[in-house]
């Protein structure tokens, strides 16, 4: 009886064991895969909110992370930040990926293009786990559409009907996904224009 106990154990560790490096192997296969696919997914994103962009240079001077730990009642968090150039080698504005913690299903991450003018360009969500048909509408252009050409900062939302400049219409049954998309807009919007301030001023 104890044999079969022993012998069943160790089979079972072994299967275990065999299991686990197998899914090691797949995920060291698979993972630069994935975060190229994940990176293209991005840039493709950002020539999405910033139309007449040709080139893209990141922000790299340490402007992000200076950002992100400046203002703890700041909702979003600033991923990644890029100026946008055309055909010409002008800079026409800047690029944000920015993060809500806050979203009914989890994190929201959204690309945000801010032209020179102080304008929003568009909006595009880019990662979410909302609810199908509920707060995963927040990617369908119909919701997102309604960034474009907005300057009056903070947006906020209305179940009743858009009217005023910093309106958003609210997602049917998603407060919670509107705010959400809402905090990483208003946070990447502040942010895109605090670095046009200082474009303008050099």
């Amino acid at each position: 009886m104890t044999k079969t106990i022993i012998r069943n154990t160790v089979v079972l560790v072994s299967i275990t064991l065999a299991a686990a490096l197998i899914l090691a192997v797949v995920y060291a296969v698979t993972k630069e895969t994935i975060a190229a696919a994940e990176a293209k997914e991005r840039m493709d994103s950002y020539y999405a909110v910033m139309d007449g962009a040709k080139e893209f240079k990141e922000l790299t001077d340490g402007s992000v992370a200076e950002w992100n730990g400046k203002d703890e009642k700041e909702a979003a968090e600033i991923l990644s930040a890029y100026r946008a150039y055309d055909e010409n080698g002008g800079m026409i504005g800047i690029v944000v990926s920015a993060l809500s913690h806050n979203g009914y299903g989890g994190d929201i991450v959204l690309s945000l293009g801010v032209g020179k003018d102080g304008v929003i360009t568009a909006v595009k969500v880019t990662s979410m786990s909302e609810t199908s048909g509920l707060g995963a509408e927040c990617q369908n252009e119909k919701f997102s559409d309604q960034f474009k050409g907005k300057s009056a900062i903070p947006l906020v939302y209305t179940k009743k009907g858009a009217e005023n400049d910093n309106e958003i219409d609210a997602l049917t049954g998603a407060t919670i996904t509107t705010k959400a998309v809402l905090e990483a807009v208003n946070g990447g919007f502040r942010f895109a224009a605090a670095q046009l301030g200082k474009e303008a001023a050099n």
